[in-house]
């Protein structure tokens, strides 16, 4: 079993668990740290390839030679320290609650969700499954639209989420109908954005290159009319995570022009963009998003 499969099977998970509940902080780390050196040295690995084809169209193919390494490196390390955070808490809410600051702007942002339907545009930035599992635990009220078809590794990492008071549930036919329902009454739908989808029907351009990336979010705002929030994590100089989001995005046009439902989507990955190139290395986003590039 290669590493990439090892992290996303339940097995790999459990030994996460274990392995970061029985050390501390600094240790965890540096080893975190000396993780991506020995990744990142393994340019030919699908996922160094990725975050290095990433790294390089979101800096607008700007960086290079050693700049592009230790940004890979880093962006690896920055990945791994995500995951220990995530996996050293204990099973206790305070603990959990401590590590993410419920600021003004999250308690907003719940305020916010309560008030009427919204299409919650998720990021891939920093620990945002951490601090969802905050905003859960602190009453904030969702339906998760998460991978299709989870391996074992996804359904545990999702037990986990539903343990946070969060609703998760795979994308499927039957979701997506009780995702139409729950907007309608008012309720708040989340997804996330910047995954790559293979097949997609639609290709918006983000950081200026077309993409293979989901349109879901905006198909669904636009039909129960609702608008999108761009949110995501921030890991602060403290050592806490905090909720990052944007004013609700209004849907235009109609969800039966493909034109419309492309444009839309087009400017809710504008916001995506803003909210990376502020923290480049905090995109943990392992796949490749652009495909058919190569990075030097």
């Amino acid at each position: 079993m290669d590493f990439e499969s090892l992290a996303n099977s339940r097995a790999g998970i459990e030994l996460a668990l274990g392995v970061s509940r029985a050390t501390p902080p600094f240790i965890g780390h540096a080893v975190a740290r000396l993780a991506a050196h020995r990744l990142a040295a393994d340019r030919d690995s699908a996922m160094v390839r990725a975050i290095r084809g990433n790294q390089w169209m979101s800096s607008g193919m700007t960086l290079t030679g050693p700049a592009l390494d230790a940004a890979v490196e880093e962006t690896l390390a920055m990945s791994g320290r995500f995951l220990y955070d995530i996996y050293h808490l204990p099973r206790r809410p305070k603990a959990l609650l401590a590590k993410v600051a419920i600021d003004e702007t999250a308690e907003r942002f719940v305020r916010a969700s309560a008030e009427g339907p919204r299409v919650i545009a998720v990021v891939h930035l920093s620990n945002f499954d951490l601090v969802g599992r905050a905003l859960g635990l602190s009453g904030w009220q969702v339906q998760v639209l998460s991978i299709a078809n989870p391996n074992g590794g996804y359904e545990a990492q999702n037990e986990m989420r539903t343990a946070s008071g969060l609703e998760v549930t795979p994308v499927s036919m039957e979701s997506l109908k009780r995702a139409s329902r729950r907007l309608a009454d008012g309720g708040s739908v989340l997804t996330g954005i910047d995954r790559p989808l293979p097949g997609a029907d639609l290709r918006p351009r983000f950081f200026g290159r077309p993409a293979p990336l989901p349109v879901l979010h905006v198909r669904l705002a636009m039909r129960a009319k609702a608008p999108v929030v761009v949110a995501s994590g921030i890991l602060r100089e403290d050592g806490r995570y905090a909720l990052q989001a944007f004013e609700p995005i209004q849907m235009e046009g109609s969800v039966k022009n493909e034109a419309d439902v492309l444009a839309n989507a087009e400017r809710v990955l504008r916001f995506a963009e803003e909210f990376i190139t502020q923290s480049p290395r905090q995109w943990a986003m392992p796949h490749a998003v652009w495909p058919d590039i190569s990075a030097p």
